[in-house]
């Protein structure tokens, strides 16, 4: 199962965002989040939208995907041209008085000349991948690891339960049970207490 996510027109140049992408290639999603995480960039907290993006639109998709089985297969780069800069972007929300400030920018040149100054802008697209093959081209085992379903009651329980199940020993028989001369045993002597003497004298 493949998942696409998609960033028209992002403000950058495309140079500086393949500088960031080739450190996510061909890694699984969760190493890729970290390494963009960490990434002192510009674009790298957005990439790190983007392939958050690309993970929720694997799981809506109902196939039952595991995000950690997930492996950034591809990640193109592609340059949309330069465009000018806007002072203020939200030309529909702002007054008649304030549009005249949202014009392009404009550089002086010589001889009184003047030009427009622009900005480079790019297209970013991700593709995350469960497949075995790729799995296998990034290093990973072609199947994630299961997580083991742990015992309850932790090691005390579980030795417990072993020494519960352990067959007892049989108890020894007495000597001479086999031929029926069990000798009782003798009762202990007690010592007796010693009667005290009359207090007065013989009669």
């Amino acid at each position: 199962m493949e998942s696409v996510a998609r960033l028209r027109h992002y403000r950058g140049s495309a140079q500086k965002v393949r500088l960031v992408a080739d450190l996510i290639r061909m890694k699984p999603v969760g190493r890729a989040l970290a390494t963009l995480a960490a990434t002192p960039k510009g674009c790298s907290s957005d990439l790190k939208k983007l392939v958050e993006s690309a993970v929720a639109n694997a799981q809506q998709n109902g196939s039952g995907v595991d995000a950690d089985a997930l492996v950034v297969s591809r990640i193109l780069v592609d340059g949309a041209g330069r465009k000018p800069l806007q002072r203020n972007a939200m030309l529909r929300s702002v007054s008649n008085y304030k549009k005249r400030f949202a014009r392009p920018r404009f550089m002086s040149g010589p001889q009184g000349r003047m030009w427009l100054v622009t900005r480079p802008f790019c297209h970013v697209t991700v593709f995350l991948s469960d497949d075995p093959a790729v799995r296998r081209k990034a290093g990973l085992p072609a199947e994630p690891a299961r997580p083991v379903a742990r015992k309850k009651g932790g090691k005390v329980a579980a030795a417990v339960a072993k020494a519960a199940a352990r067959p007892q020993a049989p108890k020894a028989a007495p000597k001479g049970a086999d031929k029926g001369e069990v000798k009782p045993k003798a009762p202990r002597a007690t010592k007796s207490a010693k009667a005290p003497e009359p207090a007065g004298g013989q009669e």
